[in-house]
């Protein structure tokens, strides 16, 4: 797996979590007083937030004493079983986070973030039909609104899985639900490039042209396309570009030892 995918995978399964950051910088440490079932809930949700907060800290003592603690408060609530099926991916405990996956699936299988989440899990275990499965399954829940992140995570499980067919296949759909979407462009225009599509891959740069800033990743695209396509002076133009504008970036690096 190279670093791109992962960085992909593991910053997709964090950002669908959608749970709030710490909230104090209080720990929680003795009882916690509840007079109905609206108290608990928002205990719950307290304990919830410190839980991640301390989770993003580091501190996995406090992490899952808080996390611990709102599931108490509220067993059902989906939030809780995905921070707890986090915290155990972050600790390498992988049987526990399965379990607490398959868990909220079994308490509600239609949850979305449920499957879309699990099969970013079972995907980075190289249970790639699996992983396809749950995403498949997330996409077909008709409140789901985030389409575009979820095919983007087949997208790359396909890719890890060899099937560069099927990432471009779920690129393209991605892309339907969020045409403007930088990272999407460029990832699919990097596919494109490995199919040696360079039509296709000229197409996503253009997009990514008309309302993207200059990265680092962007311009080495740029490069790769036009050494595809036998144009030395372009290749030359955005690799002085790059030179210039990102010189500490290892694509600069690259460039400046004819590493392309």
């Amino acid at each position: 797996m190279n670093k791109r995918m992962k960085k992909s995978i593991l910053f997709v399964a964090a950002l669908l979590l959608g749970l709030p950051g710490c909230v104090t910088e209080t720990t929680f440490v003795g009882k916690d007083t509840v007079r109905s079932e609206v108290d608990r809930q928002t205990a719950a949700k307290t304990r919830l937030n410190l839980g991640m907060g301390y989770l993003d800290k580091g501190d996995m003592t406090q992490a899952k004493f808080n996390l611990e603690k709102a599931y108490q408060f509220d067993p059902h609530n989906p939030d809780i079983h995905l921070a707890k099926a986090y915290y155990y991916q972050k600790v390498g405990d992988y049987k526990s986070a399965e379990a607490s996956y398959l868990s909220l699936i079994e308490l509600n299988g239609d949850n979305p973030d449920a499957h879309n989440n699990y099969g970013v899990f079972l995907c980075g275990q190289k249970r790639y039909a699996e992983a396809d499965r749950h995403f498949q399954l997330a996409l077909a829940q008709p409140e789901y609104i985030r389409m575009d992140d979820t095919y983007e995570n087949g997208a790359v499980c396909a890719i890890q899985a060899g099937n560069k067919a099927k990432a471009a296949e779920y690129y393209d759909l991605a892309l339907g639900y969020s045409p403007s979407r930088g990272k999407l462009l460029l990832e699919a225009a990097d596919l494109a490039l490995s199919m040696n599509n360079t039509g296709k891959a000229a197409g996503y740069l253009q997009r990514y042209s008309k309302g993207g800033k200059n990265t680092p990743q962007s311009l080495w695209l740029h490069l790769e396309l036009a050494q595809t396509q036998g144009e030395l002076a372009e290749l030359h133009k955005f690799g002085n570009e790059l030179v210039q504008q990102f010189p500490k970036s290892d694509q600069a690096k690259r460039y400046l030892n004819n590493d392309y």
